[in-house]
């Protein structure tokens, strides 16, 4: 008896209807949760006192004449008047029958009641219900919309099935992993394997009422000198044959995507067609819409359209998003992604001005979220937030960009299913909790462990519920307070988040799961473990015992290694904070403190130190300041003691070296002392032994490397590793032994080592490393306990050497090619073990080249921010406890300028300038 109506959606504006405040939403005992939760929902007494078994025989009517009149027996109101999707399910009891009626407004409605009775037929007793339900948001789902390799075909037919058992009606496909929708051959048909998936897929997602939505971006974003030329017929013609052969299979929604691309025409036509400016782009795009509108979607029925404009994010108003809007056909929806690409929060207020913003249409929201291309290494399994339930007045509808890992992606779309069809009743916690438990089954508690660690988002800056542990140990370690209480609560949180992996792949039955998140169950287990041996290493640090200290940190150290085997990261912040309570300080011009927030150091115009500073993190910078006293040659080295406190390292006008201390956290600073008569005639390096004393290295008169540390009363004399000279400034780590390794340039312009025989013992004497360097080498320290030295050679191209294990040989030095540089590089060790590198070209750029995990073949070079002239020398990074770098540097008119990712392997924002010191 079911009544037909048409499965495709509707993407123009629907208005609930008018009606009075629905009465709050009852959950009689052992009734389960209705999710998501409907409109309106209500026990009534037509039923026994007892409840109904749905176990017993009812009489069922689907849609008709027979579920009218079952609704009037029962005395209920049927669906009319509801918005698409609407439906009325009662179940009750008349005249000795026992009934269950559902009427949908359309076969959508029916369906979504049905997804209501199998959750009610789960309970062993139900009272008489009269449910009146319909979605809040018009279009609700979910998209594969990512950079990256698209899903399995299984995947993707299960997230089809998955959709629609969770009342979600839309689906919208253009991964760019697919070259035929946003790379090299959008232009050039599928094949016919290629296209039955397709037509298997947009079967499946009428089955479930999904539209699924097929985007190409012509524009190229992938690779950009492929993009269409926007006035060329043939262009034209061959987008419309994309679409045409997607059609032939059943598709009926397509769309054009405009988004992530540089704005620059690729053919003379297009600049003669449209000219330049900042409407042209706008021109371009929206004549390609209006062809592909008047000669495609009108002439075929139930075709339809929606695009995605290069503004995509924002409020405020601009010539192009005045253009575009003015152009694009009435009916044709455009998305838009709130106030950011990735939008910590929308409200009502933002998307009224978004629409202002477009000439006063109404916006499909495109949420970047849960998706993850923009941070690869993270997964991001927390709920939907920070959404306002009064968006769903205006807004077209929401669908969710997904991560790459498919089923991962199920525990957040969960929340926004439940969010999409009541928002004023969405509980993003509660949703969550029964998202979690829906997917894990009998594997719940150790999914809910995992997932605690892997929320870590734009959405869900705050962390796991270890992360006040950590934080509380980290407190008790800077203060010198007992690190029992302390340090217990953490270990016993950390051998629960230790075996959640093992007992997810031990119970949860979820192949695809498994596999995907795999890379993030080591990470998890390696970084769990590490921070087992930070506490126990600090306690014996505290105590005195430095052997069980070094012990534990070596642990330390290869815990962190196999936990980066796959270059994921999970909680990011929270286990990278404790580890650096074990890692040796070295001197830097630029310090992160414990709350985020940075100070950079540097030689003024007048010859003094100077400091600008952050008062908290990402707050607007203070003007640079004297530490005045004496004035200095080359630059400084600073770096923060065990209580958070500074100590500044310099080469004075005098040639010795001098170091200033703060007295208290804050701006106070002690008066500078002189710490050695000695000689240097280059820039100080220093490093923090393990037992807490500084020792600092320089270049002496005689050309060699010198060495000065603290005692228990003061300093030492200053010492010289005799056995070659050199030029510049040394590098100086201390490893994960306590054993302190010196890399210099040789005055023969070869990489020389020498390192301690112990800790605190005296040095093996210097070794060539080869290479041939024309400026000071970087040294760093990898999770395994290894060494990478990095040079820019006498062709101004970087080059790098490592060990080829522990304590190892070293391999021979290997151009990273690609540019030439100036100055010496600058390299940082990420959160996932891999190593990035940041030069300044020869084009006065900033340049990073990057592994994606520990050990991996090296990126291609790529600028950091166009707009920056440098002045020489190396750019300083520093990275957030979350891994996200912040890059500083100094331009030709001597002011100091910084640009930062807004996440972990994220893009960078603009340069900002801190003034000149």
């Amino acid at each position: 008896m079911l009544r037909l109506a048409s499965a495709l959606l509707v993407l123009l504006p629907y208005s609930p209807p008018a009606q009075a405040e629905p009465p709050p939403i009852s959950s009689p005992p052992g009734l389960p949760a209705i999710v998501p939760a409907p409109q309106s929902m209500r026990a009534t007494s037509i039923s026994p006192s007892s409840g109904f078994s749905l176990a017993d025989d009812f009489v069922t009517y689907v849609d008709g004449p027979e579920a009218a009149q079952a609704l009037r027996d029962l005395r209920v109101d049927g669906p009319a008047g509801l918005p698409p999707g609407g439906y009325v399910l009662t179940i009750g009891e008349t005249a000795g029958r026992k009934i269950i009626a559902i009427d949908g407004v359309d076969a959508a409605g029916t369906f979504y009641a049905q997804q209501t009775l199998r959750q009610l037929q789960q309970a062993k007793s139900v009272p008489g219900l009269v449910i009146r339900d319909f979605p809040a948001f018009g279009l609700r789902g979910g998209m594969e919309s990512f950079y990256g390799t698209p899903w399995s075909q299984a995947d993707l037919l299960r997230h089809l099935d998955w959709l629609g058992a969770h009342r979600m009606n839309a689906f919208q496909y253009t991964v760019s992993g697919d070259p035929h929708t946003s790379d090299v051959r959008w232009r050039d048909p599928y094949p016919a394997a290629e296209l039955a998936r397709f037509e298997e897929a947009i079967a499946r997602a009428r089955q479930n009422h999904v539209e699924f939505i097929y985007r190409i971006n012509p524009e190229s974003n992938v690779s950009p000198q492929h993009g269409i030329c926007h006035a060329s017929r043939s262009d034209l013609d061959k987008l419309v044959a994309r679409y045409q052969q997607l059609y032939d299979v059943g598709e009926r929604t397509f769309s054009i995507g405009w988004d992530d691309v540089n704005g620059r025409f690729v053919c003379d036509l297009d600049i003669q067609t449209f000219g330049t400016g900042p409407t042209a782009l706008a021109d371009a795009q929206t004549s390609v819409l209006k062809h592909v509108y008047s000669h495609f979607i009108t002439q075929r029925p139930g075709a339809k359209l929606v695009t995605v404009p290069t503004e995509y994010w924002g409020t405020g108003s601009s010539p192009y998003r005045t253009r575009f809007a003015e152009q694009v056909p009435a009916d044709v929806p455009i998305f838009w992604t709130g106030r950011e690409v990735v939008s910590p929060t929308i409200t009502a207020a933002e998307l009224a001005q978004a629409e202002q913003a477009f000439g006063g249409r109404k916006l499909l929201i495109f949420d970047n979220y849960p998706v993850n291309d923009f941070a690869p290494t993270q997964q991001h399994l927390g709920p939907l937030v920070g959404r306002d339930p009064a968006l769903a007045g205006s807004a077209l509808g929401i669908l969710a960009n997904e991560m790459q890992e498919a089923e991962a992606s199920l525990l957040s779309l969960y929340t926004v299913a439940d969010y999409a069809w009541n928002p004023s009743a969405y509980d993003a916690q509660a949703s969550w909790a029964r998202s979690l438990q829906e997917f894990g089954g009998t594997a719940y508690p150790a999914l809910r462990t995992y997932a605690e660690a892997s929320t870590a988002s734009p959405l869900h800056p705050e962390s796991a519920p270890i992360a006040p542990l950590a934080k509380a140990f980290q407190q008790a370690w800077r203060t010198g307070g007992d690190l029992g209480p302390s340090g217990d609560a953490l270990l016993a949180e950390l051998a629960k988040v230790k075996v959640a992996p093992q007992q997810l792949r031990e119970t949860l039955a979820n192949p695809s799961f498994l596999r995907d998140s795999e890379g993030w169950f080591v990470a998890l287990e390696g970084r769990a473990t590490a921070a087992e041996h930070v506490v126990r290493g600090l306690r014996a640090k505290a105590a005195g015992d430095l052997a069980t200290y070094r012990a534990e940190r070596r642990a330390m150290g290869l815990a962190l290694a196999q936990g980066n085997k796959f270059g994921r990261v999970v909680t990011p912040g929270v286990f990278d904070e404790l580890t650096d309570l074990m890692a040796a300080p070295r001197g830097a011009p630029v310090i992160r403190h414990d709350s985020g927030a940075m100070s950079i150091f540097a030689r003024g115009s007048n010859g003094r130190l100077r400091t600008a500073w952050q008062r908290t993190t990402g707050s607007n910078w203070e003007p640079f300041t004297d530490l005045a006293g004496i004035t200095m040659h080359g630059q400084p080295e600073v770096l923060a003691d065990r209580a958070g406190l500074m100590a500044a390292f310099v080469r004075g006008s005098d040639d010795r070296l001098w170091m200033a201390r703060q007295n208290s956290a804050g701006t106070a600073w002690g008066a500078w002392s002189k710490i050695s008569e000695g000689v240097v005639t280059d820039s100080p390096t220093v490093v923090q032994a393990d037992d807490g004393g500084f020792s600092v290295f320089a270049r002496g008169a005689n050309g060699q490397l010198w060495t000065v540390w603290q005692l228990a009363d003061g300093w030492s004399s200053l010492v010289p590793l005799p056995g070659i000279t050199m030029l510049g400034k040394p590098e100086v780590v201390v490893g994960q032994n306590g054993v302190m390794t010196a890399v210099v340039r040789g005055s023969d312009n070869q990489v020389w080592v020498n390192k301690q025989r112990g800790p605190g013992t005296d040095w093996i004497g210097w070794i060539p490393l080869g290479g041939s360097t024309v400026d000071n080498p970087r040294l760093a320290a990898t999770y395994d306990g290894g060494y990478s030295v990095f040079i820019r050679g006498t062709d101004g191209r970087l080059q790098t050497s490592w060990q080829t294990s522990y304590d190892g040989p070293w391999h021979a030095f290997v151009a990273i090619g690609g540019i030439t540089m100036t100055g010496p590089p600058e390299v940082v060790v990420g959160n996932n073990g891999a190593i990035q590198a940041y030069v300044l070209g020869s084009d006065r750029r900033i340049w990073t080249a990057w592994q994606k995990h520990a050990g991996d073949n090296w990126s291609h070079w790529a600028t950091v921010v166009e707009a920056f002239t440098g002045a020489g020398g190396a750019p300083a990074a520093v990275d957030s406890a979350a891994g996200a770098v912040s890059l500083f540097g100094l331009g030709l008119d001597g002011r100091v300028r910084t640009a930062w990712q807004t996440g972990a392997g994220s893009g960078w924002t603009g340069w900002a300038d801190l003034g000149a010191p």
